[in-house]
């Protein structure tokens, strides 16, 4: 298979499969995230009681469907590409659903980066379909996904969280 290791300008960042060693600095990407949601009053993640959800033994357990990005020796991006969701509950065709996408403010079009290498994960894991949701009513995100092709194809809820599924077709 080919090298999947693969660098992106202007960050300089460098993608890979995570391992257990960068659970903390995932975590850590998402606090930071949630301060600065708090700090801008977008509703998501700081409101749904996420690390009630996702305790630190979710991240540790899960790790293997990590993807992250580095740069300058630290995680700045990751996300998580699951083979299932239930989300989208019981679906024909074989994808990878996107999960927790999470950038470090300071490293600006990582999270788009990180979108393309997901992309370029998938198609050399012989995976076609990507799926991912994002918050209702968050109009930056619902045009950042629509942007990058992700097409709307329903509606979610999730205890606390109401959701916008989309899909891309590879």
């Amino acid at each position: 298979m080919e090298d999947l290791n693969i660098h992106y300008h202007p960050h300089n960042l460098c993608f890979r499969e995570a391992t257990v060693d960068d659970v903390d600095a995932i975590i850590e990407l998402v606090r930071m995230r949630i301060q600065w949601m708090d700090n801008v009053g977008l509703e998501q993640w700081n409101k749904t009681d996420y690390f009630g959800r996702y305790p630190r033994e979710y991240w540790a357990e899960n790790i293997h469907s990590f993807l992250v990005g580095d740069a300058e020796g630290r995680v700045v991006v990751a996300m998580a590409l699951y083979v299932s969701d239930v989300r989208w509950g019981k679906m024909p065709d074989e994808a990878y659903y996107l999960h927790h996408l999470v950038s470090s403010q300071d490293c600006p079009g990582a999270g788009h980066a990180m979108m393309q290498y997901g992309e370029h994960y998938a198609k050399a894991h012989g995976i076609g379909i990507l799926r991912l949701d994002s918050a209702v009513g968050n109009a930056a995100l619902e045009r950042f996904y629509t942007r990058l092709g992700y097409k709307e194809s329903g509606r979610c809820r999730d205890r606390l969280y109401y959701g916008i599924l989309r899909e891309k077709r590879l």
